[in-house]
């Protein structure tokens, strides 16, 4: 994501156009030039401006002043180019016309949105997404997406309390959950037949995503053994087959790379567990290129050099799908600021205290960073060895940085935790954009004339990182 490519919502210039085109004053003032013809078909009709979007309400609890609005389409897997900014007032009200060209799916925080050219659309947003509210053109297709299930919880699943005493119970919940929300959908007027397709192959690929993740959550694979827990998945796995294979056939068009949990779904056909359900599926060049660009992408974020960032140019040489290769080339353009040796994008950042401090204020010293938040897990299990190693090298500025947009709960956990180090907070949007922050715990390495060491240090824990810090606190 670019700041040069977010849209403002303040006075946004194509609205405003729009609405001039629109009024009575303008057609006639124009008339006796001869431009009626011109002039009537955009000022005789009410409706939205063609290939744009007319967004407005409110986003609540959002944590910063600009909300990324994610785009969730396929080439979203690769890069994050097309996402945009939604620029709010204090209270998050915020008003903009967007520019778009087809129907996409965007999000923001846990809501999924479905925009297409023409909407006008007022929405109140939080970070619970079964409390989102939609008016106007295109609220029918938003409000039914406010149920849309989330992957990584199992789908139907629901993080697990949808499992029943074995998986053909449960199996027999989740055909009933997915028939529901079948109806559903089929019951919506105001939408378009592409969107009940794509919402469909969502339910399709929700149903074979609950199967996927039953292991991790059922009961009767705890205190199991590996070869235990393989052959009662060989049990649920052969129930379970004809209908993965049905669902998968209907998902077998390149339409449905748009949708996000088609695209989790996918990721585990080369799987040795779960192959025999993918082994009638044939990729596209476009799935192919897809998947290529973001196991590329995924490099990046763990061992960038120059080796794998030239790698990876040649990769996107020969890509086919442009919107492919324009997110990787972005996301190559990225990968290089955070070279060795390159500035450090600076960034802002606030103690407990409320007081601002920037990275660079820190030069002339050594930087050890870490990027955590309270609700982290690994993050948790890393900060002690941070601590342990502030204390070991004294000459060394440690920055730990909690990247929680939830002030109150990060002053909350700080209150309790009793660190020796000064603790800060940033949403800067800088320090997500700049270093390219796609996880966290993050660790990162700064010299003292503010020139990156290392953009993806070696964890605390690490003994990577104790002969490194031996090397750089010598030098």
């Amino acid at each position: 994501m670019k700041t040069d490519k977010t849209v403002k919502t303040d006075k946004n210039f194509l609205y405003r156009c729009a609405c001039f085109i629109r009024c009575s004053c303008f057609n006639s003032a124009f008339m006796k030039y001869g431009l009626i013809l011109g002039i009537v078909c955009l000022c005789g009709c009410q409706q939205p401006v063609k290939n744009t979007v007319h967004l407005s309400g409110q986003l609540v609890d959002m944590g910063r002043a600009g909300v990324i609005m994610r785009y969730d389409g396929a080439a979203s897997l690769i890069g994050d180019s097309r996402d945009i900014i939604l620029y709010t007032d204090a209270e998050g009200h915020f008003d903009t016309v967007l520019p778009l060209e087809k129907p996409e799916y965007y999000s923001i925080s846990r809501n999924t949105l479905y925009l297409t050219p023409g909407d006008e659309l007022k929405m109140y947003i939080t970070t619970d997404n079964r409390q989102a509210r939609f008016e106007g053109v295109g609220a029918e297709a938003n409000t039914y997406m406010k149920e849309r299930l989330f992957p990584k919880g199992g789908s139907y699943l629901e993080g697990g309390s949808n499992v029943k005493a074995d998986f053909r119970e449960t199996r027999k919940l989740i055909g009933s959950l997915a028939q529901v929300r079948e109806k559903q959908l089929e019951a919506l007027q105001n939408v378009s037949e592409e969107f009940k397709a794509l919402e469909k192959g969502r339910i399709y690929a929700d149903v074979i995503n609950s199967y996927l993740y039953y292991a991790s959550y059922a009961d009767e694979f705890r205190g199991k053994s590996r070869e235990e827990t393989r052959e009662l998945q060989k049990t649920y796995r052969a129930e379970a087959l004809s209908e993965v294979k049905e669902k998968l056939n209907y998902l077998n068009e390149d339409r449905f790379l748009e949708v996000a949990v088609v695209r989790n779904i996918l990721f585990y056909r080369e799987d040795p567990e779960y192959r025999s359900y993918f082994e009638d599926y044939r990729m596209s060049p476009r799935c192919e290129e897809l998947y290529q660009g973001f196991e590329k992408v995924s490099a990046l974020r763990h061992d960038l050099n120059l080796q794998v960032v030239d790698d990876i140019r040649t990769v996107g040489n020969r890509m086919q799908q442009a919107d492919f290769a324009v997110e990787l080339q972005k996301k190559l353009e990225q990968a290089a600021r955070l070279l060795p040796g390159q500035p450090a994008p600076d960034f802002k950042m606030t103690d407990v205290d409320g007081n601002e401090k920037k990275l660079s204020d820190f030069r002339g010293k050594l930087i050890y960073i870490d990027l955590w938040a309270p609700w982290c897990g690994p993050c948790i299990q890393e900060s002690p060895a941070f601590t342990a190693l502030s204390e070991k090298y004294p000459d060394i500025e440690f920055l730990q940085i909690s990247r929680d947009e939830q002030k109150e709960a990060w002053e909350s956990y700080i209150a309790h935790k009793n660190s020796p180090l000064t603790q800060y907070n940033s949403v800067d949007m800088e320090l997500a954009e700049g270093w390219q922050l796609f996880y966290i715990p993050r660790f990162i390495l700064v010299d003292k004339e503010q020139k990156i060491i290392d953009a993806y240090a070696p964890r605390p824990s690490s003994t990577e990182i104790i002969t490194l810090l031996d090397s750089l606190s010598k030098a």
